[in-house]
């Protein structure tokens, strides 16, 4: 292989891993109200008030590390296993306290207040969900 075909691969690979790559994927409409208290971009940090929702389908609980701000419902949830499956982000985006109560079999303090109670939005949401995680 000659060195400009190589010369061109690792461009093209510079210029696939650059932050530039991400600006053909904006963010679904299905999530504008979730941009309130989240970060929706790849490789950005999470927002004080919530954690970067990139990648969460199919994560366990508690996947942004640099989040600071979980609550101790969603600590007890991750210990228990909670792993974001399609149903269990249909219940907790419909209720997250109520979601969380029963998964964790008890009440406890919860930072997430907001509720999609429409299953379409919900189901939508989550497609966005998916959508910037292939963004990843």
């Amino acid at each position: 292989m000659n060195k400009s075909v190589l010369a061109a691969a690792a461009s093209a690979l510079l210029i696939y891993d650059s932050p530039a790559a991400f600006a053909d994927c904006p963010t679904p409409s299905s999530l504008t109200l979730c941009k309130t208290c989240h970060a929706l971009e790849p490789g950005k940090p999470s927002r004080a008030t919530g954690p970067n929702l990139v990648g969460v389908p199919g994560q366990a609980a508690m996947h942004s590390a640099d989040f600071k701000g979980y609550s101790e419902a969603m600590k007890a949830a991750q210990a228990k296993g909670l792993t974001w499956t399609d149903d269990n982000l249909m219940g907790y985006i419909a209720d997250p306290k109520g979601f969380l109560a029963t998964f964790d079999g008890q009440p406890l303090k919860n930072a997430m207040v907001f509720q999609l109670k429409d299953e379409a939005k919900r189901k939508a949401a989550i497609e966005g969900l998916k959508t910037i995680a292939a963004c990843k």
